[in-house]
Parts: C-alpha cells; sequence; structure tokens
C-alpha cells in the first residue's frame, strides 16, 4: 500500500475473520473431540479409555465456544431486538407496552431475538453445571461417563447423559448461529460472490496466524 493510502475495510468480512471465525474454529474442534475423543492438532495415540473421558471434556469446550458467540453477538442482537420493541411500543402507556425480555414462556413462542439468545445463555450455564454436579456426586445417574471392571479391567463407557446433551449443545448451535445470521452479526454465506465462504475465512485466518 502506497504511503498516505486509504485502506478501504469489508467490515463484515474483516468482523468475521477477526472475532466471530476463532469461536467457530474452536466449536468445530470441539464437535470433532466429543465425537471422536481426538484431540485436534495432537500427536498423541489415546488408549479407548482415554478417548472417552476427551470426548466428555468436549463437553465443556462445545459451551465454552457457544458462550464466546453469545459474548461476541450480544450487544448487536440486543440492539436490534430493541429497535424492534421501541418501533412497537414507544407510543404506548407504560401498563400496555410488552416485556422486553420475556421469560416463562417457550423459546419459540419469543418475539425477540434478544430474549431468545438470553435463553440460550441460561441453557448453556445449566449444561454446565450438569457437569459440574455430576464430578461432584457420588450418584451415578448424573454422570456422563461410568468406569466398570471387565476381565479384570477398567473400561470407560459414555451415558445417555453424554449423548443427549451432545445433541442438545448442536441445536443450540444452530439456534445460536440462526439468530448471529439474521441479526447480521455474520453473513449467511449465500451469496458467496459478495462474501467470503468459511472455508476461505478460515484458511485466510489460519495463514494470518501463521504470520503473525
Amino acid at each position: 500500500m502506497e504511503e498516505g493510502e486509504l485502506k478501504t475495510m469489508q467490515s463484515g468480512k474483516e468482523i468475521d475473520l477477526n472475532t466471530t471465525l476463532p469461536a467457530f474454529i474452536d466449536f468445530r474442534d470441539a464437535l470433532r473431540q466429543a465425537k471422536t475423543g481426538i484431540i485436534p492438532n495432537s500427536i498423541k495415540e489415546f488408549t479407548d479409555n482415554e478417548k472417552r473421558l476427551n470426548q466428555v471434556r468436549g463437553l465443556s469446550l462445545l459451551i465454552s465456544a457457544q458462550e464466546t458467540l453469545i459474548t461476541l453477538s450480544r450487544s448487536q442482537i440486543e440492539y436490534r431486538s430493541m429497535q424492534k420493541w421501541m418501533k412497537k411500543n414507544k407510543d404506548l402507556e407504560e401498563d400496555k407496552k410488552e416485556q422486553f425480555v420475556e421469560k416463562d414462556i417457550p423459546v419459540e413462542n419469543m418475539k425477540y431475538d434478544y430474549s431468545k439468545l438470553l435463553f440460550w445463555n441460561d441453557f448453556l450455564i445449566n449444561c454446565r453445571q450438569a457437569i459440574l454436579d455430576a464430578d461432584k456426586t457420588q450418584k451415578k445417574e448424573d454422570d456422563f461417563m461410568l468406569v466398570e471392571i471387565i476381565n479384570g479391567e477398567e473400561v470407560a463407557r459414555l451415558t445417555e447423559n453424554f449423548w443427549e446433551m451432545l445433541k442438545d449443545l448442536q441445536i443450540s448451535f444452530s439456534e445460536i448461529h440462526l439468530l448471529m445470521m439474521i441479526n447480521k452479526v455474520i453473513s449467511s454465506g449465500v451469496e458467496q460472490d459478495e462474501e467470503l465462504t468459511y472455508q476461505e475465512q478460515e484458511k485466510l485466518f489460519i495463514e494470518r496466524v501463521r504470520e503473525a
């Protein structure tokens, strides 16, 4: 770039690349770990029992990645939801105004995306608490992995709790991802001629990390 030349930044692409994309990569790696027990970029050969433990640890990583996405999205989604709320309620009397943060109703019936985002944030908090409770208590009913003695050897197996939480965390990610697209925190990826695909952004992100 010549001295004095101004760089035009394509803000949507730059925001995706520098903020949200690393969290998406973290989620992808955590999902791979939770499904396979293999830690991305690790050269270690894991035993079957170690893989099961890695899978359980992957649940916490999935939660962390989604919490990061919510943090990065929260202000913009709150702003856009407030604008929608103001448009509908600003001229109403106080006792007739809608509740901005909707509570105690099914998420699918919520009118404002910010309320939905808070719902999924609370869901992730509950998931993390369930993992902590499983570690603290002696009962096996809330565990995500059990160790049995078979032919004199310890064998780890994943419980239904694990598979149910893994499924739920994939659903929550899809919902958070959708909220981010609807509120233009990230591009939808539909207009491929104008927007970089996530694969292209990821490649560019990795190249920048290597050059840093």
